[in-house]
């Protein structure tokens, strides 16, 4: 009598996906968090330094490529501050941090675009986001001759 292996059960796809998806999501949200920490602890005290009280960062993406636009800076007055008069290492440093708390996919296919708005007095960043997409809409007709 020969033995006869025990056949090896099918892995469990889903149970393997839901990990795979647990993973990537603990791994963005670590990203967030070490974002969220950087801004509050660097960032916004160097800001209210230079009585900044608000950011506006617009951004766009499509076709597999995107970025933030444009970064402006307002006074508590909502008046303008120039760029040139904030140190760029500070610039670098807010727009490198603002790309953590974009959309993920912002970039790709028909894209998307928003702002990002930085209240550094009350220390919250809100994200106002708007998808696009291509749609059709397919209609049959039939006549009886």
């Amino acid at each position: 009598m020969t033995d006869t292996p025990t056949p090896t059960p099918p892995p469990d796809i889903d149970a393997e996906l839901q990990q795979i998806l647990a993973e990537m999501h603990h791994s963005e949200q670590a990203k967030l968090e070490k974002a969220k920490n950087k801004i509050r602890s660097e960032i916004l005290p160097a800001l209210r330094q230079l009585q900044i009280t608000n950011i506006e960062a617009a951004y766009s993406g499509c076709g597999d490529s995107g970025a933030i636009d444009g970064v402006q800076f307002r006074d508590s007055q909502g008046i303008r501050i120039e760029r040139a008069t904030i140190p760029e290492a500070l610039k670098e440093s807010l727009e490198d941090t603002l790309y953590e708390f974009l959309p993920a996919g912002f970039e790709i296919n028909d894209g998307s675009q928003g702002t990002l708005t930085v209240d550094v007095q009350a220390g919250t960043v809100k994200l106002d986001h708007q998808e696009n997409y291509t749609s059709s809409l397919d209609s049959t007709l039939e006549w009886e001759l």
